[in-house]
């Protein structure tokens, strides 16, 4: 009869305490926010010329629907300077 093998040896132990990451030193300014100050700044002139445009096309097609249907008054008179 043969001997029993002896079984493979056993794995070497693994470490069971975690490795420590480096820690980053901490920096006196906060977090950069994704929503700042410059971008809300731009989105409000953005608008205000986007609603200037808007009131100023207006303006210009009702007078050029006046022109078209034969109106020849259609500009409006400025009447502060008569006095």
């Amino acid at each position: 009869m043969d001997a029993p093998k002896p079984s493979d040896p056993a794995p070497p132990a693994e470490r069971t305490e975690p490795e420590s990451e480096p820690e980053a030193p901490e920096s006196e300014e906060p977090p950069a926010s994704p929503f700042g100050l410059v971008p809300v700044l731009i989105l409000l002139v953005v608008v205000a010329v986007g609603f200037f445009v808007a009131f100023r096309l207006r303006d210009v097609s009702t007078l050029q629907d006046c022109v078209m249907s034969g109106r020849k008054n259609c500009a409006p008179v400025d009447t502060t300077d008569m006095k």
